[in-house]
């Protein structure tokens, strides 16, 4: 055997931590997690030391369950250690370690009601931004904004994993005033009506991770995406030193709008959800 599994612990936890930034695209949200105690120390993590004492893996296994190893052995372990969870909605990681888990993990799971195969990793830093600030007048919701943030959010999500685009339960908008209240959700309005949106999901030291980017459908095609992403990026970079995302595939209109904005391939992700 390649190595063995071990509890995530407070005695590891900075082995833990140290692993992950060796990686810091595939990893920035499970170690944002676990620098801010968000992963109980009681079986929501697991590692993998290798035969030299090292830790060479990490698994998180709460609703979303993400994988990360270079070892085969170890994303195996992984798979048969979590593969009846109860609570797990989807898999998601860089995309050899979730084929190889799920191959080993899938006979005890549920059937995914999707795959997202291939999900390229983007990251840009100053030296790659196309645009600034000044491209538009991007501002940080506030809870004035939730009556627009969510249902746009509700939609966004209805298209990605399904659901009814017109309900958002009581819970989500909890959740996202939240977000709101903690200043990681940006939005630029034309005219008073929305017309782009995104937030800051998770933030390491190394940089932070751009998701829910979105424009109503009767506000594209007009260049409002372009301008306010970059302002927003701009912003965002005052605080952190890279910022990062992931998207389908096959969403082509938002890879040519974050290659446009100056974001570059790093990596690929997988997902396969489980909902």
């Amino acid at each position: 055997m390649a190595g063995s599994l071990e509890p995530l612990t407070a005695a590891n936890a900075a082995e833990a931590l140290a692993y992950l930034a060796e990686r810091p695209y595939d990893n920035v949200y499970v170690a944002w997690l676990l620098a801010t105690d968000q992963i109980a120390r009681t079986g929501e993590a697991t590692l993998w030391r290798s035969t030299t004492g090292v830790v060479a893996g990490f698994c998180y296994c709460g609703a979303q369950i993400v994988p990360n190893a270079n070892d085969e052995a170890a994303l195996v372990a992984f798979a048969e250690r979590v593969r009846r969870s109860p609570v797990a909605r989807m898999i998601v990681g860089p995309r050899r370690a979730v084929e190889i888990f799920w191959k080993a993990a899938q006979a005890g799971m549920r059937r995914p009601s999707a795959i997202r195969a291939s999900q390229p990793v983007y990251a840009l830093d100053r030296s790659t931004l196309r645009g600034s600030r000044a491209d538009a007048d991007v501002q940080r919701a506030t809870r004035d904004d939730l009556a627009d943030i969510v249902p746009n959010s509700a939609r966004m999500i209805a298209g990605e994993i399904g659901g009814d685009p017109n309900r958002a339960s009581t819970e989500f908008r909890m959740r996202t005033a939240r977000i709101i209240d903690a200043g990681w959700w940006w939005r630029y309005r034309v005219d008073g009506k929305l017309a782009f949106m995104c937030n800051v999901g998770s933030s390491t030291p190394y940089t932070a991770q751009l998701q829910g980017v979105w424009s109503p459908p009767e506000m594209r095609g007009q260049g409002y995406a372009e301008r306010a992403l970059a302002a927003i990026c701009d912003r965002l970079l005052d605080e952190h030193p890279t910022l990062c995302l992931y998207v389908n595939d096959f969403n082509h209109s938002a890879i040519a709008l974050y290659e446009r904005v100056g974001f570059e391939r790093v990596g690929e992700f997988q997902t396969i959800i489980l909902l």
